[in-house]
């Protein structure tokens, strides 16, 4: 049960790359606002959330490949439909780089 909740946190990267996209700049804005409060109190500013340092493209093909890529590589294993999202996560990889 906790894989599954756990996929379906991750499963956008699986989707068309126009929602892909869309969905994975509105994640980084929330990081870049969680920079921005940080840096505002003088703290050290978390990984992913300097919005003058962090490159939304260059993150997501690593992403892809350390966390959903293997998680639903697994799951289609039981639940062969889901291929068809790894499938788009592997073309959804090449479009980021």
């Amino acid at each position: 049960m906790e894989m599954s909740i756990h996929a379906c946190d991750v499963s956008q990267q699986g989707r068309d790359f126009s929602i892909v996209k869309e969905w994975t700049y509105l994640l980084f804005e929330e990081f870049f606002q969680q920079g921005d409060l940080e840096l505002e109190k003088g703290l050290p500013i978390s990984m992913l959330c300097d919005r003058t340092t962090t490159s939304i493209f260059a993150c997501q093909p690593g992403f892809i490949d350390f966390v959903p890529l293997p998680l639903f590589t697994s799951l289609s294993n039981i639940m062969p439909g889901l291929s068809e999202m790894v499938d788009c996560m592997k073309q959804n990889k090449k479009k980021w780089q």
